[in-house]
């Protein structure tokens, strides 16, 4: 980690701007476990947008943090420090927009085509359930990197705890997730292939199984 610290010495950060939509920076250069942290984004919801390496690959790469999952953007990772910051440099303000402010510019033709660009979906996503809130709907769905989209999150107050919603576009199907003190659990009460049986399934079982989740905890 010596090497990687020393050549990271050397970057230079005054390119990047100080927000990105309503992301803020902090510069980290630090060593955290496996990680060597150079900058970070991140908003009030505590969405985080990662530049840093990871010993464990041996990659500099971009991690994408959420409350109740993370990923890594493979459009990032690099072996050297160089090709990392000039990828940094050209793409990284496009990609948080394309990510998180305007994440419906990115919906794929498969998504539009399901409908969920124009699906009314407030009465079947309340914006809160008990101790969790949505902070995720399908007009701001997250694009994950195996055909995936995470289209609602219910999260609680310690982001340990929560319901993630997808729609998969290779499968064509909705299904879900829970989260209990950050350990996955599959869950099959909201699976469904079409907006009209998710709906139903969401009116019949959305509520029932965030009260469980939260009698749980």
């Amino acid at each position: 980690m010596d090497k990687i610290i020393e050549e990271c010495a050397k970057l230079d950060y005054a390119w990047l701007p100080s927000t990105v939509g309503d992301f803020s920076l902090t510069i980290d250069t630090c060593i955290d476990g496996d990680f060597y942290r150079l900058f970070h984004y991140q908003n009030q919801a505590g969405w985080r947008w990662e530049a840093l390496y990871d010993k464990e690959v041996e990659d500099y790469t971009v991690h994408i943090v959420m409350p109740l999952f993370s990923f890594v953007d493979i459009n990032f990772i690099k072996t050297k420090i160089s090709e990392f910051w000039h990828i940094l440099q050209e793409r990284m303000v496009q990609e948080m927009e394309g990510l998180f402010i305007s994440p419906e510019n990115r919906f794929t033709y498969q998504y539009r085509k399901k409908g969920l660009v124009n699906w009314d979906f407030s009465k079947y996503l309340p914006s809160s359930v008990g101790p969790f809130t949505c902070d995720i709907t399908p007009s701001n769905a997250i694009k994950m990197i195996n055909g995936s989209y995470i289209i609602a999150e219910y999260k609680d107050s310690t982001n340990k705890n929560g319901l993630l919603l997808f729609y998969n576009v290779f499968r064509d199907e909705f299904f879900a997730e829970l989260r209990h003190h950050n350990y996955p659990e599959i869950n099959h009460d909201l699976d469904a292939d079409s907006i009209a049986a998710l709906e139903v399934a969401l009116d019949t079982s959305l509520i029932t199984v965030l009260r469980e989740l939260e009698n749980r905890l």
